[in-house]
């Protein structure tokens, strides 16, 4: 046996562990479902074993982010309400018009959940749903209804007890990984810019938008985390992790400016000589936010003399590719802007070993095992209250969502109760995972719940033909629990798959299982998932077309107030402040919103669909706008004010059109013809550019100008004729 290549191998499976512990995650979930099942067996207490091992799996997989104050509440919020919901099940089992009014205020409180918070609420209110349905299905009368309950916050104590069992051992954890998260999420995104040979311009450029957004949803997530942990006795060390942080969102700003700066120089004749080089450095800068990211997390000084060795490779790479691009003279303003942002990559390097080099400093073991955690040592409103949602105003979308999910959920348990269908609870705990706000994301997961049932039906059905001993069953039981928790997150289809396995073989565990159990749960889950479809498609639906308008127009009035902050501050020589760093949030996080509303539209039917290339059109165009503005703004220099009145005229006039634009698609009206005029107006403004940092302004508000120009082309009246006509003829 080759005991090196082993080690190599243990140790990449180590450090894949560290920056995404999916295979961590399912073990704990595994552990956490198996335990109790065991124990209540060994106990004879099989009709409460179900109740202590989901109790206990729910909570042990749920994933909570920030400092481990933060994370205990939640998961006594979450072990409160499954635990409610468990006892409000077997009250309401007797009563068939109770049980009917139950669900639906269950569905009602699901939207709560939604609506306090976007990442916890709705596998909360999944959960909840799912332990009231299996009190629902307990024998009236074999057990009293608080003994369940009991046994589920049992088991979601144990689950708690779970996911603490490592915080005294790390007590840093917490915070450190949502900071390696950020610096994970900038090495995916140097890695999605390297030029791919399988990739076209156009797939590469959807991927590298993709990585774009994700990084901006991970550095707001983790921003949320740092500022809940501030104050206390780990000051100190936030703030160290907050200049980490800020290290990787100034990363990542660079990141995308130097994507925009190899996309106009790629048409190069010089450029293919270039490739290599190229290829090189963003590997080794790939490579190199990984390493952080893992030095971040272990606080090892070997992994921090592997990152000082990226860092000095990147830093020669970097001399070299900049030597390259000054013997391309011909691409002028080009090449000067990848010049510029390659020097601001270098000059971010020391800065980077720094806090890399800190954060080992502050990892050290202390003397002796820590009396108390530190950040459990206080508890705070601000910590507390950082994952509700702060809007007081529900969304009318969610609004609507918990009505037709009330009325869904409460339709179908009524036909499982007024027709007594076995095991026709199904019905509406499918309804409950599969009917989602939108109608696209509803049909996806419609599908993937059925198909995933009907296989699991199928495998299932073999192991009922064999009587298996016990512990065999066990075994099996937790390689589904395992199976389940491994693919939840990535591959919905895949775990309910082993969900079905999964409840065949506890089921099996107190009593003989025939073919109609799989078959029952098939043929409910058609059910419900038609009847989520159903509801869906004709209960108060909210289709995307409608709100996209509003979603594309506030995208493009981010852009518009991007733009009036980054001139100011490039012709008044102003300095980099929180403003602006709060307005490139907002910029980004609005294109998100317009990318997801467009994505919403894609899965809706081909008749509620309107304009969709012209909607694409403007997301696309936008999002480049919001590149080329972040270029402009790497360009700001505090203290050397831009001495160019004609391209502060060209800026001013380029606001003022991105404003029209936003006006004219937000009330949908036709103002191609005034967009075309203010267009043509700017393009026969002139300008001299005296110097490279002029003529790289220039370039990139003409970009502006030519995107604005294919935004104005799609919402014309003329393109929309054509449009019609072409789908005329096809029919």
């Amino acid at each position: 046996m080759n005991t090196a290549r082993l080690s190599a191998e243990t140790e990449k499976l180590i450090q894949r562990e560290s920056l995404n512990p999916e295979l961590t995650r399912a073990l704990r979930g595994m552990t956490a479902f198996v335990a109790p099942l065991v124990i209540c067996q060994l106990a004879g207490i099989t009709a409460d074993a179900f109740f202590a091992a989901i109790g206990a799996q729910v909570v042990a997989l749920t994933d909570v982010r920030g400092a481990y104050r933060f994370r205990l509440v939640i998961l006594l919020v979450v072990a409160v309400i499954v635990t409610g919901a468990t006892l409000l099940g077997s009250l309401a089992e007797p009563y068939a018009l109770g049980t009917v009014l139950a669900v639906g205020g269950l569905a009602l409180l699901s939207g709560l959940w939604r609506h306090l918070s976007w990442d916890y609420g709705p596998g909360l209110g999944v959960a909840s749903a799912l332990l009231f349905i299996v009190a629902l299905a307990q024998p009236h009368g074999h057990e009293p209804g608080w003994q369940h309950a009991c046994f589920t916050l049992g088991g979601a104590l144990w689950g708690i007890s779970l996911q603490a069992m490592l915080w005294p051992f790390r007590p840093q954890h917490a915070l450190r990984h949502a900071v390696a998260e950020s610096w994970m999420a900038v090495s995916e995104l140097f890695s999605a810019i390297q030029p791919a040979p399988a990739w076209s311009r156009k797939q590469q450029d959807e991927i590298v938008t993709h990585r774009e957004r994700e990084l901006r949803a991970v550095l707001d997530r983790t921003y949320v985390a740092l500022s809940a942990a501030e104050g206390g006795r780990n000051a100190g060390f936030v703030i160290h992790l907050q200049e980490l942080q800020l290290a990787a969102a100034r990363l990542g700003t660079r990141a995308v400016t130097l994507n925009a700066s190899l996309e106009g120089i790629s048409d190069h004749p010089a450029f293919p000589k270039l490739a290599a080089a190229i290829d090189s450095l963003l590997l080794a800068l790939t490579n190199l936010t990984r390493s952080i990211a893992l030095t971040t997390i272990t606080h090892r000084p070997e992994n921090f003399a592997l990152s000082d060795v990226r860092l000095r490779r990147c830093s020669h790479l970097i001399r070299i590719l900049s030597g390259h691009l000054d013997n391309m003279t011909a691409a002028g303003a080009e090449t000067a802007m990848t010049r510029e942002t390659l020097r601001q990559i270098d000059s971010q390097l020391p800065a980077i070993e720094k806090a890399s080099r800190e954060t080992v400093d502050r990892g050290g073991a202390g003397p002796s095992f820590p009396l108390r955690l530190p950040d459990l040592s206080i508890f705070s409103l601000r910590a507390l209250s950082s994952w509700v949602n702060p809007s007081p105003h529900p969304d009318p979308v969610l609004v609507r969502h918990t009505m037709r999910m009330m009325a869904l959920t409460m339709l179908g348990m009524a036909i499982y109760k007024g027709f007594d269908i076995p095991r026709g609870y199904w019905i509406a705990l499918t309804v409950i995972v599969v009917l989602q706000p939108d109608y696209g994301s509803t049909r996806k997961r419609a599908a993937q719940r059925i198909l995933g049932t009907l296989a699991g039906s199928l495998v299932a059905s073999a192991f009922l033909w064999v009587r298996m001993p016990l512990p065999l069953l066990d075994m099996l039981i937790a390689a589904t629990v395992f199976g389940f928790a491994y693919h939840q997150k990535q591959r919905y289809g895949t775990a309910v798959f082993f969900i079905t396995l999964m409840l065949v073989l506890l089921t099996e565990t107190s009593s003989a299982v025939h073919l109609d159990f799989a078959m029952d749960r098939l043929l409910c889950s058609l059910g419900g998932g038609a009847l989520a479809l159903v509801g869906a498609l004709f209960f108060w639906p909210t289709w995307e077309r409608q709100r996209f308008p509003a979603t594309m127009a506030a995208a493009i009035s981010a852009n518009h107030v991007y733009l009036k902050n980054v001139k100011e501050l490039l012709f008044s020589g102003g300095s980099f402040d929180s403003k602006t760093v709060q307005i490139k949030r907002a910029t980004e996080a609005a294109n998100s919103a317009a990318a997801a509303s467009l994505q919403r539209m894609l899965g809706e039917p081909a008749s509620r669909q309107n304009n969709i290339e012209f909607a694409a059109t403007l997301v696309h165009s936008n999002t480049r706008i919001t590149r080329a503005l972040t270029v402009l703004m790497t360009n700001i220099r505090p203290g050397e004010p831009l001495d160019a009145p004609d391209l502060s005229i060209i800026a001013v006039k380029t606001s003022g059109i991105l404003e029209s634009m936003a006006m004219a698609i937000e009330t949908e009206t036709t103002a191609s013809a005034d967009l075309s005029s203010k267009l043509a107006a700017l393009d026969r403004l002139e300008s001299s550019p005296k110097t490279g940092r002029h003529q790289l302004i220039h370039l990139q508000l003409g970009k502006i100008a030519t995107e604005l120009s294919a935004m104005t082309l799609a919402i014309s009246p003329s393109s929309a004729a054509e449009k019609a006509q072409a789908e005329a003829q096809t029919a």
